[in-house]
């Protein structure tokens, strides 16, 4: 990424533009956290600029696909409905790490809901090695250990097994987000991930930091899929349904969870991290999503005119 496209984007965009069949083959894909939404005082939304561009891709009959850590019910109830009313369509989704595809979809009943088109779920043996990683962080006294799981049924959400009943009703006013929250030894965890198909597992020791240091060699935040299953790989099966080339395609992201911006012909990277990641054809990097917005306002006005020309 040279300094030029650092201060320019858009002359960046434009040659993207020129070179690719954008137009024609590709899609825009996000992350959300971070990148496609403002997050301010707590709350989460999508900004003015960002629903103009997305407005303008939809008219220009090119895709916003979602790909985000998220599960389906959270896109769903903290996004969906505002997201969903921009461009009037079900919206690509790709959720979970990658281990789970769809769209959001307008029910029968008005409400905002979730049709899936693939998943990859944890296979017995990942279910043991979580369980056996479990177990042996609470027999070494970790009982402020969280176990965030996410079920292949959407409708099912976030559920979070604590080790230490004392802590579920703590767990339940901390993270509002869970469907349920479920307490006791590590046999509950288990029966409840072997009950039913999950696609992501994330593990999280909720430690105040003068005890962190006590497991400082022990990863406190670790997700878990299927063994292959990431951003990037939900990326291309989302793709191969949609009957899009990522290679044409643009994808804005803002971490090191966003691989699938290796796998895009305009990588866009949000904020200032820096991300080892570079797109195939061009990267650039923009100050925001307010920025995002604008920048997706322009591909509509830009390649409208490529795709004339072409």
């Amino acid at each position: 990424m040279n300094d030029q496209a650092l201060l320019d984007p858009h002359s960046t965009l434009r040659e993207f533009l020129a070179q690719s069949d954008f137009m024609r083959h590709g899609a825009v894909m996000t992350d959300l956290d971070g990148t496609a939404v403002v997050e301010e005082n707590g709350r989460a939304y999508v900004s003015v600029p960002m629903e103009t561009g997305l407005k303008r891709m939809h008219d220009l009959g090119r895709a916003v696909v979602i790909n985000s850590l998220r599960f389906p019910l959270s896109i769903i109830r903290t996004f969906g409905k505002a997201w969903y009313q921009i461009t009037g369509a079900p919206v690509p989704v790709v959720s979970m790490r990658g281990s789970q595809c769809g769209r959001m979809v307008l029910t029968k009943a008005g409400a905002i809901g979730f049709e899936e088109i693939e998943a990859i779920c944890l296979e017995p043996e990942n279910i043991r090695a979580i369980v056996a990683g479990a177990s042996a962080l609470v027999d070494a006294g970790a009982n402020e250990l969280l176990i965030f799981f996410y079920p292949r049924d959407w409708t099912r959400g976030e559920i979070i097994w604590t080790p230490d009943p004392t802590r579920a009703q703590g767990v339940v006013s901390k993270y509002r987000s869970a469907s349920q929250v479920i307490s006791g030894g590590v046999q509950i965890l288990e029966r409840a991930l072997r009950k039913e198909e999950v696609c992501m597992v994330f593990q999280l020791l909720d430690l105040p930091e003068d005890r962190a240091m006590a497991y400082q060699h022990t990863h406190r935040n670790s997700f878990f899929t299927h063994a292959g299953v990431d951003k990037h790989y939900g990326a291309q099966r989302i793709a191969k349904h949609l009957g899009l080339d990522l290679l044409h395609s643009i994808g804005a992201g803002d971490s090191p969870m966003d691989d699938f911006l290796a796998g895009v012909g305009l990588a866009v990277i949000v904020g200032r991290l820096q991300l080892e990641y570079r797109g195939r054809l061009h990267t650039v990097r923009i100050r925001d999503s307010l920025a995002l917005g604008t920048l997706l306002y322009s591909i509509g006005e830009l390649g409208s005119k490529v795709g004339a020309r072409k």
